[in-house]
């Protein structure tokens, strides 16, 4: 297992026959998962080649100013040069890889089901996230998460989408065959959960039961997981 602290990685799997087939992608962000994780995790199941470049504070100060907006992650690649070619904003960038590597839907209902639960999931991460950072509140992370942010009943709902829309709780989209940006979020979910808040593990087993039936649908993301640099968050 790699350990943190590396700059960046070429992480380099099969490629699958489609557009932007000889192309290389780079993600770029600082050496956490946090909000560049699912673009690592959509291009990894996607097969596709990328670049993951892992950056110093001193590294992105001098970035910063040549960067849309100001913020990581960013993604630069030639392959889509209509949107220009260092690309901002992580959720934007997901739901463009995921359009067009088959991550997402066309059906207007299974997009309401995706959307659902990346809002979701999205909701448990903030808050959660929000109190790691506050280093005072850290040791009180796993009660404030549960009491006052009422974590274990938004996993609780997250686990109901999955239950009410998926087929025998694989899935958040009616089909155990497919894996969309939304099961890829909730692996990401599940590791940063586990990392901050294990205890939720033991008031929801069934997270790891879905974790685990995802992980062998996609064995290339389940071989990234094991393999990929190791960071708090």
């Amino acid at each position: 297992r790699r350990v943190h602290g590396e700059e960046s990685k070429m992480h380099i799997i099969n490629k699958k026959t489609s557009t932007c087939q000889e192309d290389t992608f780079t993600v770029t962000h600082f050496n956490v998962r946090e909000r560049a994780e699912l673009i690592r995790l959509i291009l990894v199941c996607a097969g596709k080649q990328f670049h993951d470049k892992r950056v110093t504070s001193a590294e992105w100060a001098k970035m910063k100013p040549s960067v849309l907006g100001g913020k990581l992650p960013i993604l630069t690649s030639s392959c889509f040069q209509q949107q220009g070619e260092v690309l901002t904003q992580s959720m934007a960038i997901c739901r463009l890889l995921a359009c067009k590597f088959n991550l997402y839907s066309t059906n207007e209902h299974e997009i309401f089901l995706i959307e659902r639960a990346l809002e979701q999931m999205r909701d448990i991460l903030r808050k959660v996230v929000r109190i790691y950072r506050n280093k005072g509140l850290r040791p009180k992370i796993e009660q404030l998460f549960e009491e006052e942010e009422k974590g274990v009943q938004l996993v609780h709902t997250l686990l109901n989408m999955v239950k009410q829309d998926g087929v025998e709780g694989h899935s958040f989209v009616m089909s155990k065959k497919r894996v969309t940006m939304a099961e890829l979020m909730f692996t990401h979910l599940c590791d940063t959960m586990r990392t901050l808040v294990p205890h939720v593990y033991d008031k929801v087993p069934e997270l790891q039961v879905v974790y685990d039936n995802v992980l062998k649908r996609v064995p290339k993301v389940a071989e990234w997981i094991r393999n990929r640099p190791v960071t708090s968050i």
